[in-house]
């Protein structure tokens, strides 16, 4: 009797502000595209925010190091007084602005490698087929770089929704959802939605996008039906979640929600809950793992099977800013890559372009 084939891993990819900072220091950029402050990428884009805000706006509410742009931004919304809506709305707009300087600055605007290589690694007729298929990518970014990698790798765009492009061609059979839970700066209302290219002509008047602020609500079109559909694909179409580069704060409070109610169903309908992959920094996917423990089966970076991570489990030695280690993003995308390579899980794809052109770390 021939043996039943195991059929692919089913795969849904939760995209954070950390990928697009990835695919910098992947590039060798200068520019942080973190929101905070730190001491190994330096100033974060919630300083150059507020300095584009002026300097009653510095001086009054800090740096990057100590403030939380988003809590900032909904304090001030909420505060009943007009002078503080009027801010909270320049913060907003500059916001906007600073994001899109950050990412032309650092020449992934057009070029989002490692994205368009995870997508070719996916696209692979036999490791999709046999080893793992990719479900859709859930993110909470506004920069619209997962748009320019599936146009480049699929031909196509998949939003959740109908729209209209001169950028972008509309197709829903084989290609995988991008769904952009809070919207895009390249989102502009019409009907239906046009989207574009982020360039550095692209405009805040009339994106659709949910801005920065703690309650990120999903009641209207086309949020509330990204939303459902993410549940939808969470719950059914999921048995693996990797979350790249995205910290799931409290500000992520709708994601978390998200995740949990739909590993719930998971359990109850399957009998387990899907697993989660923490592609961050191992001591972050240690502080979510104690903080987030509603949440089940999550594992961090150093514990991941598919290729060597184990390095990063030792904290006695600081992982030196040159080395591959330090962008997890890329260092996970070339090791998962090269170990499915060696067990023949590969077709056309023998090797990752990522893997032919090492980048540097930033400074």
């Amino acid at each position: 009797m021939a043996q039943r084939r195991t059929p692919p891993k089913k795969v849904v990819y939760l995209w954070g502000a950390g990928a697009t900072h990835g695919e910098a220091q992947h590039l060798g950029a200068s520019t942080s595209l973190l929101m905070r402050d730190t001491d190994e990428f330096g100033e974060g884009i919630t300083t150059r925010i507020l300095r584009r805000t002026g300097k009653k706006a510095e001086s009054s509410y800090g740096s990057g190091l100590g403030v939380d742009i988003e809590k900032l931004i909904s304090l001030l919304a909420a505060s009943g007084d007009d002078d503080h809506s009027r801010l909270a709305e320049t913060i907003r707009r500059n916001y906007f602005l600073e994001l899109k300087a950050s990412l032309a600055k650092a020449k992934v605007i057009n070029d989002p490698r490692l994205a368009i290589d995870l997508l070719l690694l996916h696209n692979d007729v036999q490791f999709r087929t046999e080893t793992e298929t990719l479900s859709g990518i859930i993110t909470t970014n506004h920069d619209g770089l997962l748009q320019i990698a599936s146009q480049r790798v699929f031909g196509a765009l998949n939003p959740g929704f109908e729209f209209e492009s001169t950028s972008f061609t509309q197709t829903y059979a084989g290609t995988p959802p991008i769904l952009q839970m809070h919207g895009s700066f390249t989102w502009h209302f019409d009907l239906p939605i046009r989207i574009e290219r982020l360039s550095q002509q692209s405009r805040y008047a009339g994106t659709v996008w949910i801005p920065p602020t703690i309650l990120k609500e999903s009641k209207n079109y086309p949020f509330n039906k990204l939303s459902g559909f993410a549940y939808e694909l969470l719950a059914r179409q999921c048995d693996v979640l990797r979350i790249v580069g995205a910290a799931l704060t409290q500000n992520d409070w709708n994601i978390l929600s998200l995740i949990f109610n739909a590993q719930r169903h998971r359990e109850a309908t399957k009998g387990q809950a899907f697993l989660i992959e923490l592609i961050i920094p191992q001591r972050a996917g240690e502080s979510i793992k104690r903080e987030c423990a509603y949440l089940k089966n999550l594992i961090s970076i150093g514990y991941v099977t598919e290729g060597r991570f184990a390095d990063y489990k030792d904290e006695q030695f600081p992982i030196p800013p040159e080395s591959d280690m330090a962008n997890p993003f890329f260092y996970w995308l070339k090791e998962k890559t090269e170990f499915h390579r060696r067990n023949g899980e590969l077709g056309n794809l023998r090797t990752a372009p990522t893997v032919t052109a090492k980048r540097v770390a930033l400074p």
